[in-house]
């Protein structure tokens, strides 16, 4: 193994015992020394990685957000998007006690979806595998063709399931959440209900005059990247009338994303709440007022066969 391997996966290693103390124990209580025993690593090597705890908090944030935009297939923010915080590795070639892999607090990164005590808890509810993210938005390979009329709709309920299973299966996810509804990552910009990045309108499915709300832009913490891919989903869903008549976009999405986000702070005190059937019962009930028949019935409120 090389120097720079080394050093990225003691990297990896500190940012999931941070993630996993974090979230048993709480961001504020959890010290440096916990982090390094956990992860069998000495405090030199952790101070190479991380100065200070929030530079650590900030790398478990932002590899959950990487991660979240594996599983919706969101894209990375640009660098006018960061303001001017650095999102990925360096290349360089040293060792840890050296200060030359280039990586110290860098973003991204971070080793595979494994599992905790927690995530036993909710396998043992669901009585199912842990599910490894996909390389792209789940949608690429479950619920049809983009191109159908319910493509957009089945997507969305393939990837909030991807979603919750993470949040059940995949501490760092959960941590990044938990970081994020602390505070721990800036706030994204917001643009009109109905508007696309570009300015694209929802088009069919809004309802006329309706007042402008507004959600985050994609690119900002994983509550806005969550937000903002729910709401584009949804309003080309409406451009392709796939909703039901006088639907608007901006409120189902606010409902999806109320619904979710709900399922992630509760879920982080009982599993049972990230367990597959309260979701699906969840889609059950909103399905009927979001898409008119014949539509409905081609839908899978438990995910799409290809998406489970």
């Amino acid at each position: 193994m090389t120097r720079q391997e080394r050093a990225v996966r003691t990297r990896e290693a500190l940012i999931e015992a941070a993630a996993d103390l974090f979230d048993r124990d709480g961001q504020e209580v959890t010290s440096l020394a916990a982090v390094t025993a956990k992860a069998q690593v000495s405090a030199g090597a952790l101070y190479f990685h991380f100065a200070t705890k929030a530079d650590l908090a900030d790398a478990v944030t932002r590899t959950a957000l990487s991660r979240l935009r594996q599983i919706t297939g969101a894209p990375a923010p640009t660098p006018a998007d960061t303001n001017g915080h650095a999102t990925g590795n360096g290349s360089g070639s040293g060792n840890e006690s050296e200060g030359g892999d280039g990586s110290r607090n860098g973003g991204g990164g971070g080793s595979g979806w494994g599992g905790d005590a927690r995530t036993q808890a909710a396998r043992g509810v669901r009585g199912e595998r842990a599910a490894a993210p996909p390389a792209r938005g789940p949608a690429a390979a479950a619920g049809g063709a983009r191109g159908d009329r319910v493509g957009e709709v089945q997507q969305l309920i393939d990837t909030t399931h991807v979603l919750v299973r993470g949040l059940a299966d995949d501490v760092v996810l959960r941590a990044g959440f938990a970081l994020d509804r602390s505070g721990g990552q800036r706030p994204a910009r917001e643009r009109p209900v109905g508007e696309g990045p570009a300015g694209r309108a929802a088009g069919k499915g809004g309802t006329g005059g309706e007042r402008p709300g507004r959600w985050p832009e994609v690119g900002g913490s994983l509550r806005g990247v969550w937000s903002g891919w729910v709401h584009e989903t949804l309003a080309a869903a409406g451009t392709r009338g796939a909703l039901a008549p006088g639907v608007s976009p901006g409120d189902a999405a606010a409902v999806v994303v109320a619904a979710t986000v709900g399922f992630e702070v509760l879920g982080a005190q009982d599993p049972l709440w990230l367990a597959p059937h309260r979701l699906t019962r969840f889609w059950t009930l909103l399905l009927p007022a979001l898409v008119p028949l014949p539509a409905r019935e081609a839908l899978h409120p438990g995910g799409s066969p290809a998406a489970r």
